[in-house]
């Protein structure tokens, strides 16, 4: 008898925690949401540029005011297509290429004329094995003398627009022991002794194979032009020309273009050479 209660009391204790199991276990609670990817935001900008990280961690990304000191701002946040991801070409080369164009409509000229670098980050590993495909757009003002980022307050946009702040335009140089050159800024109307002609693009890939020679003769006919003079062998007795390129890593990326400078040193000259013609760019020395 004890034995068929206590049987008789399991199964009451079954159907009870069975019982427990009926209705909605959810209470009521809604789908759990969908996991959201990290993605920066345009107009952000940012304490540090490292040129070589080629990467944007979350847990790394911390703004800062723009109307505070700074040394990068994101123009602007893209995403990459498919075909773009899968060619055979690096995803980092596209990001440079997608970034130039949409940086150059930003600051409202050619980034490479102004003293501006750009700088494109992609997603982390992680963050691109679970799809990510976004690329975000620094830039930051150069430094004239050694071509890197210095801290600087307010936005960039619009600064290389006709008269803008960061234009390339006229300095006077100092030329360092190891060629390499000191451009100090200053405006056309104040004595000095370069002036921004324009940009040089070399078609060689390798940045092993660019050379001096090739610099020279790319820059001659931006200076002619530039000028308003003939591109023949009297244009250097009528000015001299001083230039800087990309350094390896900024080349292997896709800046292919020399800067090239009308460099009258020793002389001091006052205003703008733009269109000067023979006249006023006469020929210095004989043969």
């Amino acid at each position: 008898m004890m034995r068929r209660r206590a049987a008789a009391l399991g199964l009451g204790l079954i159907l009870l925690l069975t019982g427990c199991a009926r209705g909605d276990i959810t209470q009521g609670w809604g789908p759990m949401p969908a996991a959201k990817q990290f993605r920066p935001v345009a107009g952000a900008c940012h304490a540090i540029l490292d040129d070589t990280a080629e990467q944007a961690l979350a847990d790394e990304y911390k703004p800062v005011p723009c109307a505070g000191p700074h040394k990068a701002e994101t123009a602007a946040v893209l995403d990459l297509t498919a075909a773009e991801v899968s060619s055979a070409t690096p995803w980092i080369n596209s990001a440079y290429t997608e970034c130039t164009k949409k940086v150059n409509a930003w600051l409202g000229g050619d980034w490479r004329t102004g003293w501006v670098v750009i700088h494109p980050l992609m997603p982390s590993s992680e963050a691109q094995a679970g799809g990510a495909r976004w690329i975000r757009c620094d830039v930051g003002e150069m430094s004239p003398i050694d071509r890197v980022a210095v801290e600087r307050k307010g936005s960039m946009k619009g600064t290389l627009k006709p008269g803008g702040k960061l234009l390339m335009t006229c300095a006077n140089t100092t030329i360092g022991s190891d060629d390499g050159l000191d451009e100090h800024p200053v405006p056309c109307a104040s004595k000095h002794d370069t002036e921004f002609a324009g940009l040089y693009v070399s078609p060689k890939k390798e940045y092993s194979d660019f050379s001096r020679a090739e610099m020279d003769k790319g820059c001659s006919p931006v200076l002619a032009r530039f000028a308003g003079v003939p591109n023949n062998r009297d244009l250097e007795y009528r000015v001299g020309w001083v230039a800087f390129q990309p350094n390896e890593h900024t080349w292997n990326l896709g800046d292919h273009a020399m800067r090239c400078f009308l460099w009258f040193a020793p002389r001091k000259v006052t205003g703008s050479y733009r269109k000067a013609g023979t006249g006023k760019l006469a020929i210095q020395y004989a043969d």
